[in-house]
């Protein structure tokens, strides 16, 4: 996988399992291109809060999120994160308003056609969550989630 600003190491669980070797070039570079793109139009750092989650640990989140948020959680049971295909990124000194101008940002470059792949986008006030689900070209899954930047 070649990427200007990621590393595969950037996207190991936070349990401490590697991303999958066997979906690096098909799952991973197509998120890094998309990232790349996200980071230079940025022009700053940006960071993985979270890339894969094993099942395990996507599970463990779920409950942890239902806990502190009333019984209702805001992670995905089926998640995209399982299926090494999101990021959750934030830039650096991230603040609620700096990360809605990076969701902003991500939607002006998919308005203008330069994230072909990306197939869902959430808004979250600690982070962005983007994703190369599979989708119809020029579809864009889109939500607002809860969140400071506490989930990994």
């Amino acid at each position: 996988m070649t990427s200007a600003h990621f590393s595969v190491e950037e996207f190991r669980s936070h349990d401490g399992v590697e991303y999958p070797p066997e979906w690096i070039e098909d799952r991973l570079a197509g998120l890094c291109a998309i990232l790349d793109v996200i980071r230079d139009a940025w022009g700053a750092p940006l960071y993985i809060v979270s890339g894969y989650r094993t099942p395990a640990f996507n599970a463990a989140l779920a409950q942890a999120s239902a806990a502190r948020n009333g019984g209702v959680s805001g992670v995905a049971q089926h998640s995209q994160h399982i299926e090494g295909r999101a990021a959750d990124v934030r830039p650096d000194n991230p603040t609620v308003e700096r990360v809605a101008q990076l969701h902003a940002l991500v939607q002006q470059l998919f308005a203008a056609g330069k994230l072909a792949d990306l197939g869902g986008l959430g808004a979250y006030a600690g982070w962005v969550h983007v994703d190369t689900r599979p989708h119809t070209p020029g579809q864009l899954a889109t939500w607002t989630g809860v969140g400071m930047g506490d989930a990994k």
